[in-house]
């Protein structure tokens, strides 16, 4: 709000995802780490009409344009770099060849050159940073939301000493104030001068007004606690205030601070010379001053503007720039011509478009409102880059909020009408804000706050001396408490040009830094657990002192009453290692082996991992330096170049482990005690020691002593090989890969001669496309190189076999001998493959023979589209007679065109084998939902009035860098696999069900949490339910499970600003028959280790929680055994590495019964 002049009366005044077409462009890093963007920086204005004023205070933008009328009122004057007007007095300095200049005055016989405008300064400096960055960086520009543009002309004001009249004289008194006399030597000023300070001369006399070259003075509207000025039309050039004020003062008991907040403080006098009829009175600009001195003396200074102003959003007058990651000169010199006549100096032209400081009031908190729902709508950077960009707002001001998000008005904080109305605040030791009654200041520190929240940091300018630490230093904790709300810990204080462009190079090197990817993450796997001990693998991306990749696989004991992970670890395989290879040991302690895929004619044979008995292809693959490369691998750090040899430094020898769930496998307890010859087996293996069997990107299958942590050997799958030199390489930090990222799998199986054995399979996850087994029964005899390399039964590769996502599986199928059971390895073909198909596998587990590779879209025809990603992703199965330890009947696996496949191989006759598409996944809009984690197959959860199996199974993928951006919604389904019937099934033929999210601000719970209806299903016309998720962008993370008839899943958000990694969870437990909520408490939403009928919500049960702990939740790992109020526990890790427990009821209420045939 502008300063108001009273003459009797007041003068009212996500670009869309676009997969590339056949293949998918997955990343070979973890989606949940930051990766370099180009930063996209929305620089803010604050141009209040504060802004005019010089860094030294004073507002004074526009002084050089009085008229040659008002000539000798130079010495109110303090104007800035401007375009000399025609028909204006010049500066004392002449212009230069642009015909701009400063306003030079004459002051004492000295010639003074004062600063430019802060906001001239300010946006000098934004040019200059937005032309040296704009190569690398993205910019927008917003200012206040602004209308009605006035130009006014402006007065500084001058308060008499207190209780005291104006002083002229030429002999200055040491600690007193004095500014010069506007009307000295007024009798030779412009006529309009004289005229005025003649009428003055009554009051102080002609004599001392015209002799005295000086004025003594209380205080000046300049002044860095007032930092003032008069807006008004059209007043004397100089005219005196006196026989006032009324009030006494603007401040309590005459004006309280509701008074202010409403723009309801006014004071007036009842003189003025040169007289005029009425009184004058004058109510608070932003600054939040009214003079009330004796007198009030005021010098015009030239013009300035006013406006009004939106108390809630600001205005974006450039949007956001993206110009990609190598812009052309051309485009460079485009975007920056848009800017330039935003900041161009401020002008007298109130049409012109540069930005002017006009806002009467300092709305922050409407700006920075208006800055987060912006950069919400700016869309990812166009550099390629493996993450969205990360966003910044620099706030540049002046001063501080003197407008709330409901339109009322406060004095800035730390000035003198603070003071005056008790107005304050209070701060924490780390510069945070504690409390304050300033309603504008919490206001703009919580939509900073908002801001950070969304992975915006802001960082704070303050300009002038209105925010000098020295002169205002309540200002200067304020804007302090901004930054720190933000983000970014101090403000940047700039009290002149030099420091504002300094601090804006210092941000923007500071924005480049965040960019990249400094930060390490410890992200954890799914746990896996036995007996009381939980082992949990994870990795970090910049590890000491090396700022390399590493992993490691830690065991933890576990709470007996709470089942929650104890901080005490059992041991470390990380450190362990270090000590086994440590010296000679990387040669004679470790046992490594590999597949040598071409021994005898090609059927290939496990070798020793050393330079002699690798094969002259994989040699090759290790060259140059192959042989040196190779002990590398096994561990040898004598040749890294801390020790002076060229390989890459490791601050631990295990390498990363990032999708790898272990599997551990201890004495055999599967289904099979019907089959001949298993309980023998199992009672031969009852001794047998547990191991821990986890795939790591140092391109090797370990095998570690569940009990010790001792690596007892390690499995390097040939597939590798192509990649496997660059992990010595000292680029490789910059460029990681995946090597054996797979989870393997664990299964007793029946060999051909009727023996048993328990064989490890698993695939390269997005280092290879090759499926391995080896024949782990009995782990206590590998106990040479050569004993582990008989162990490797077979790695299997194939034209149409991608990327090994899909995970081997190994069931009983139906047998053709009464003698034995037959086995199978099933698993998809992964994705970008060379013929973009969806295949299925079924190997013999003893010798890698293919069973059958059923090629589904050549089965069913006009199902796959060969212009679009495919490939078949992990797969389940089932016997529709729900007979445990029997052959399966189904095996369903999703793939990448949101296809539910449905394979019947009940037939002993592998060539008889058909399959079906169950369920096309396709959103409300009918877009596909890609299916890439395996379903979970249970009966009919009505078996046996109906028939047949139940395949519940999500949507989304998390692959691509593309995925973190993806804001598709995706869904859960569950559906009825009739026994008769070759129909494809859709959306349309399943019961709907809605989630709905109660915030904890509602629910006044300590987490959110997810409610769900429960529409009853018709099972005569309908052969299911679906439930799509809450947020567009969220999904699964890993395979449903079942646990008493409850699907449990865990969902996860990316962030809106993915290089922020601040990914959100939530975990999900539905009703299987119905997919929708329960009849009786499922979760604790009280928080007190019991589930009961307090574990309710306006009459409903929930269905999921909000997870706290902010990262990726992994798939819950359901611990045996109970915890000591007789609940499930389950046990979550997060990307963080942090861990949390999860509890159920041990039987669901109203659900009677329930398989998991998996």
């Amino acid at each position: 709000m502008r300063k108001l002049c009273w003459l009797s009366l007041v003068l009212s005044s996500v670009m869309p995802v676009i997969h590339a077409a056949v293949t998918l462009p997955i990343s070979q890093i973890p989606l949940a780490l930051i990766n370099p963007a180009r930063p996209k920086v929305l620089i803010a204005v604050a141009n209040s009409q504060s802004m005019d004023g010089n860094l030294s205070g004073a507002i004074m933008v526009g002084s050089g344009a009085l008229s040659t009328s008002l000539g000798s009122l130079s010495s109110s004057s303090s104007p800035v770099s401007y375009t000399v007007p025609n028909g204006f007095t010049p500066p004392v300095q002449g212009a230069n060849s642009s015909n701009t200049a400063p306003y030079t005055v004459t002051q004492l016989g000295q010639l003074v050159d004062n600063s430019d405008s802060r906001l001239n300064v300010a946006k000098a400096g934004i040019g200059a940073i937005i032309d040296a960055y704009l190569s690398t960086t993205d910019f927008a520009l917003e200012t206040y939301s602004t209308s009605n543009t006035t130009i006014y002309n402006t007065w500084v004001y001058y308060m008499s000493p207190t209780n005291s009249n104006f002083n002229f004289t030429n002999n200055p008194i040491d600690g007193n104030r004095y500014v010069t006399n506007p009307c000295y030597y007024y009798l030779f000023a412009s006529p309009l001068v004289n005229q005025n300070c003649s009428s003055i001369a009554s009051l102080y006399g002609a004599s001392n007004l015209f002799f005295s070259s000086f004025m003594q003075i209380g205080a000046s509207s300049d002044d860095a606690n007032i930092n003032d000025i008069l807006y008004a039309r059209s007043l004397a050039s100089v005219f005196v205030t006196y026989n006032g004020p009324n009030p006494s003062t603007p401040y309590p008991p005459n004006f309280s601070i509701a008074n202010y907040n409403v723009n309801n403080v006014f004071l007036s006098y009842r003189s003025v010379l040169p007289s005029f009829a009425g009184s004058f009175g004058t109510a608070p600009t932003n600054a939040g001053f009214v003079p009330f001195s004796n007198q009030v003396m005021y010098a015009q200074r030239g013009f300035g503007y006013g406006s009004s102003q939106s108390a809630t959003s600001g205005n974006i007058i450039v949007p956001m720039t993206d110009l990609g990651a190598n812009p052309s000169a051309n485009s460079i010199t485009n975007a920056n011509n848009t800017f330039a006549s935003f900041l161009k100096p401020e002008t007298s032209n109130p049409s012109s478009n540069e930005i002017k400081a006009l806002a009467g009031q300092s709305p922050m908190a409407g700006l920075m409102t208006r800055a987060l729902t912006y950069l919400n709508t700016v869309g990812t950077s166009s550099s390629g880059s493996a993450c969205t960009s990360k966003k910044y707002v620099i706030l540049i001001s002046d001063g501080l909020p003197t407008l709330d998000l409901n339109n009322r008005s406060w004095p800035p904080l730390g000035s003198a009408a603070a003071a005056g109305y008790n107005v304050s605040a209070t701060f924490n030791t780390d510069g945070s804000l504690n409390t304050t009654n300033n309603q504008a200041v919490r206001d703009t520190i919580t939509a900073i706050a908002n801001l950070r929240k969304a992975g915006i940091n802001t960082f704070i300018v303050g300009l002038g001396a209105g925010v000098n630490p020295l002169l205002n230093p309540q200002a200067a904790q304020t804007l302090k408490a901004m930054a720190v709300a933000g983000g970014t810990i101090d403000y940047y204080p700039a009290t002149d040009p030099e420091a504002l462009v300094d601090d804006l190079n210092n941000i923007l090197v500071s924005v480049q830094s965040g960019s990249l990817s400094i930060t390490s993450a410890a992200v954890g796997t799914i746990p896996v657990q036995q007996g009381n001990v939980a082992y949990q693998a994870s990795f970090t991306s910049q590890d000491t002192p090396f700022l390399d990749w590493t992993g490691n696989l830690v065991a933890q004991s576990l709470d007996t009453s709470s089942g929650s992970p104890t901080v005490t670890t059992l041991w470390s395989a990380s450190r362990l290692l270090d000590n086994l290879v440590a010296g000679s040991g990387w040669s004679n302690n470790r046992l490594i082996a590999t597949w040598d895929p071409t021994f005898n004619r090609n059927t290939g044979r496990g070798v020793p991992f050393t330079w002699p008995r690798i094969d002259s292809t994989q040699r090759a693959q290790l060259n140059p330096q192959g042989s040196s490369r190779l002990d590398y691998l096994r561990g040898n750090t004598n040749e890294e170049v801390r020790r002076g040899g060229r390989w890459r430094n490791r601050s631990h020898i295990l390498g990363d482990i990032v999708n790898s769930n272990p599997v551990f496998v201890g004495v055999p307890n599967s289904a099979y005690f019907s089959i001949n010859g298993y309980s023998d087996f199992v009672t031969a293996q009852a001794n047998r020691p547990g191991v821990l069997y986890v795939g790591a990107n140092d391109g090797m299958l370990h095998a570690f002593d569940a009990n010790t942590g001792r690596e007892r050997f390690a499995f390097i799958p040939n597939a590798v090989f192509n990649n496997l030199s660059t992990l010595a390489d000292t680029t490789y930090n910059q460029s990681h890969l995946y090597f054996v990222d797979g989870s393997p799998q664990a299964a007793d199986v029946q060999f051909n001669d009727s023996s048993w054995h328990t064989l490890v399979v698993g695939g390269e996850g997005g280092g290879g496309n090759s499926i391995y087994a080896l024949d782990v029964t009995n782990p206590a005899a590998i106990n040479s190189e050569n004993n582990l390399a008989s162990t490797i039964l077979w790695e299997y590769t194939e034209t149409d076999l991608g990327l090994t996502y899909s995970e081997p599986e190994i069931a009983p199928i139906n047998p053709t001998s009464t003698t034995t059971q037959r086995f199978a390895v099933f698993f998809g073909n992964g994705y970008n493959s060379a013929n973009n198909k969806a295949v299925l596998y079924a190997l013999d587990p003893e010798t890698g023979a293919l069973i059958r590779k059923m090629d589904l879209c050549a089965l069913v025809a006009n199902t796959c589209d060969v212009n679009k990603p495919q490939g078949l992703s992990s797969v389940a199965f089932g016997n529709k007679d729900g007979i445990s330890g029997a052959g399966i009947s189904q095996v369903y696996a999703g793939d990448l065109q949101g296809n539910l496949w449905s394979i019947d191989v009940s037939s002993s006759t592998p060539s008889q084998w058909q399959a079906r598409v169950l369920f096309k996944a396709r959103d409300k809009a009918g877009v596909i939902q890609p299916i890439t984690t395996a379903p979970v197959v249970t009966l009919h959860p009505l078996y046996p009035r109906y028939q047949g199996l139940f395949v519940i199974f999500g949507t989304g993928q998390f692959l691509t860098v593309n995925d973190l951006t993806d804001t598709q919604t995706q869904t859960i389904y569950g559906v009825w696999d009739k026994p008769i019937g070759t129909r494809t099934f859709t959306r349309a033929d399943l019961q709907s069900q809605t989630l709905s999210l109660i915030g904890l601000g509602v629910s006044g719970l300590n987490q959110d949490i997810i409610l769900s209806t429960n529409n009853d299903i018709g099972w005569a016309t309908q052969v299911g339910w679906y439930t799509d998720l809450l947020v567009g962008g969220q999904r699964i993370n890993g395979s449903p499970q079942l646990l008493n008839g409850a699907v449990l899943t865990t969902l996860i958000t990316p962030p809106l600003n993915i290089c922020t990694a601040n990914f959100t969870s939530v975990f999900l437990e539905l009703n299987y028959i119905t997919g929708g909520g329960f009849f009786n408490p499922q979760l604790d939403i009280s928080n007190d280790g019991i589930i009961n009928v307090a574990d309710t919500y306006n009459g409903s049960y929930a269905v999921g929680i909000g997870l706290a702990d902010a990262g990726i939740a992994s798939r819950a790992t359901i611990l045996p055994g109970l915890d000591v109020n007789g609940n499930k526990v389950k046990l979550l890790t997060y990307s963080t590495g942090n861990q949390s427990t999860v509890i159920n009821p041990t039987v669901s209420p109203k659900i009677r019964s329930w398989w998991q045939i998996q």
